[in-house]
């Protein structure tokens, strides 16, 4: 399933080094990646796709440090059964 996530973290090198770290080590593949700076921050619009729950990769995201905000963009459509 593809995730779309928007992430806010300090304006430092190291902080997007450790948030790239964290998707890889969770297992997510991803698919974009839009880096912008605004205010002081740095705002990541990236789209990830794994088979596994999104909530695994959020939770970590947020625990970091350098995270100041963790928003899910989009939440796929369930297949019907």
């Amino acid at each position: 399933m593809k995730h779309s996530l928007t992430v806010t973290l300090k304006n430092q090198s190291v902080a997007v080094e450790r948030f790239l770290r964290v998707v890889r080590h969770r297992g997510f593949d991803l698919t974009h990646f839009q880096l912008n700076l605004s205010d002081g921050y740095y705002e990541l619009d990236m789209t990830v796709d794994s088979d596994k729950p999104i909530y695994l990769l959020t939770t970590q995201l947020a625990k970091l440090i350098d995270v100041k905000q963790v928003t899910l963009q989009s939440v796929p459509q369930q297949q019907a059964m």
